[in-house]
């Protein structure tokens, strides 16, 4: 049954990718410090506390004594959809076949938000909190500041109800990036310049159920054929001439339906110990101006891990069945082989294997500055790079190879090898500002605004539901307030929106209505919306030890 395996494992992979990519579409939006959000994470010449950590370790040094911080990030999330159908030609053609998408013309919510724990695997959990933290030392005198914490540079997490019409872009689908260990330093090089380096020891782990359908040209067709057959007489057959063989091929045991699920994939892979590392740099020129500068490395990590396929009972295995149980005139040794090996599958239609993915973290570069243009308004300015296009593929590797993928490869499919597939995603590198306003009220508190548009870096023919996001606005409100000499609290509270529209056949990644386009197409011919909301709330105690 290995080429229902391709076009699963297609079908992960892009699922995969698509919780990967939303995942860092947030980036920094889940870490959890206030500071950092209400400044629109235009933060790298202010770095934000113990968090320094994470967005620019040389801001480390203006942590004097020992301290440590408690957070704690509370979220809603909504992710709404719809699916409707209204190219005129696509309607008239179903009409003439008879065929009705149940898909067409529903809309889809996510019933849950969701976490990838170790040794537990995908987790509902009833609303977005967490708490989290870190500590710091510094001695008296020292020029060097040393600091660990806990936070999750990349998290999320989905589930939909099982009749749910987005349950094609995954049933379930969640990621988690949690740094449980940070070695940091931050090292006072001169009065005014500081430098700084954080390695963060992460956990990875990927959990996926996809239930399968596909809705094109090709299965249209073949659904046309089989249907028209099977309704001749009672016992009908399908004889195939290959080279010198005869196949007499009963077609008939099962159905196919474009618009029904095929089969269901769930995944877990995970990578106990991923490790990156994080550079900084602050410059404070004068006591208006800083300037900042951090470099966050990206990693190419390999998730292991099980993977089983559950066939459709009633319909497809029964006439996968049939075909397998089909009589061979005047066979040859290669054509009994290619048989065996392809469409037999066990009987109760559960394929079990293993395998592995590489997943990239993009690099991720910013500089900064931070301006106090009056006695008490300072104003954070800062600019991103990140290295998107690092998703220009992904690649599953099998641990036994699969001989079929070699035919594929000569017959001129693209990124099918014996041992590995990739996938082609062509996405593009980003550049993002984001900016932030700090007002002195009064020695006490600090009063916040911050804004950070975001581009995703996928092109419009690229767009699906699996990423349902378009360009974002971030924006943002909060406080610091000194409780005392030592301690301080700070409160953010943030909204996200993002609005897409992907009109039928625009893009290969979901509703394109090309003939060829059957891996991974779940919404063909539909008009695609999206939207998505996000609210946050983050709060932060720190204080000294």
């Amino acid at each position: 049954m290995k080429h229902f395996i391709l076009k699963t494992l297609i079908f992960f992979i892009v699922g995969l990718y698509g919780a990967v990519s939303y995942a860092q579409m947030a980036h920094n939006l889940l870490i959890g410090n206030a500071k950092a959000i209400t400044l629109g994470n235009a933060v790298t010449a202010d770095p934000p506390g113990i968090d320094s950590i994470h967005f620019n370790p040389a801001g480390l040094t203006r942590l004097k004594g020992h301290q440590y911080e408690l957070k704690f990030i509370m979220g809603d999330v909504t992710i709404g959809g719809a699916f409707e159908l209204n190219n005129q030609d696509i309607i008239a053609k179903y009409e003439e076949k008879g065929f009705e998408d149940p898909v067409a013309n529903t809309k889809t919510t996510v019933d849950a938000f969701a976490v990838y724990l170790p040794f537990v695997g995908h987790t509902d959990i009833p609303i977005l909190a967490a708490p989290l933290g870190g500590v710091s030392w510094n001695r008296e005198g020292s020029k060097f500041t040393f600091a660990n914490a806990v936070y999750a540079p990349m998290i999320f997490g989905m589930s939909r109800k099982d009749d749910d019409p987005g349950r094609f872009y995954g049933r379930e689908l969640s990621i988690t990036r949690l740094t449980f260990f940070s070695p940091s330093v931050g090292y006072q090089w001169t009065d005014t310049l500081s430098v700084g380096l954080s390695v963060g020891f992460s956990y990875v782990g990927v959990g996926v159920d996809l239930p399968y359908r596909a809705p094109s040209q090709l299965l249209e067709e073949l659904t046309e054929l089989t249907n028209d057959l099977c309704g001749r007489s009672e016992n009908p057959r399908y004889f195939l001439e290959i080279s010198d063989s005869i196949l007499d091929l009963d077609v008939c045991r099962g159905q196919l339906s474009p618009f029904e699920t095929l089969f269901d994939l769930e995944v877990e892979l995970e990578k106990v110990v991923s490790i990156t590392y994080n550079l900084g740099i602050l410059w404070e020129a004068t006591d208006w101006l800083t300037l900042g500068f951090a470099y966050l490395s990206g990693v190419a990590d390999v998730l292991k891990g099980p993977l089983s396929i559950q066939i459709e009972k009633e319909n497809l295995l029964q006439l996968v069945q049939g075909l397998t149980e089909s009589t061979i005139f005047g066979s040859t040794l290669i054509l009994e082989t290619f048989i065996r090996d392809t469409i037999h599958t066990p009987v109760d239609g559960l394929i079990e294997t293993t395998g592995q993915v590489t997943l990239n973290t993009p690099q991720h570069v910013t500089a900064g500055i931070s301006v106090k243009v009056l006695p008490r308004l300072k104003v954070n300015i800062d600019v991103k790079w990140t290295e998107t296009s690092v998703w220009k593929d992904l690649t599953f590797r099998f641990d036994e190879k699969i001989g079929l993928f070699d035919l594929f490869s000569i017959v001129g499919v693209d990124g099918a090898y014996a041992d590995r597939l990739e996938v082609p995603r062509g996405y593009v590198d980003t550049v993002n500002w984001g900016i932030g306003f700090e007002y002195q009220y009064n020695q006490k508190l600090d009063l916040r605004l911050g804004f950070e548009p975001r581009k995703t870096g996928i092109p419009d023919n690229r767009r699906d539901y699996l990423i349902p996001l378009s360009d974002i606005d971030v924006i943002a409100v909060g406080f610091s307030y000194k409780l005392t000499n030592h301690s301080s609290f700070d409160f953010a509270f943030s909204h996200i929106k993002s609005e897409m529209f992907i009109p039928t056949g625009t893009s290969t990644n979901g509703n394109d209505i090309r003939f060829n386009n059957f891996v991974f197409n779940p919404t063909a011919g539909l008009d695609t919306y999206s939207s998505i909301e996000i609210t946050i709330i983050e709060t932060s105690y720190r204080t000294t030890f």
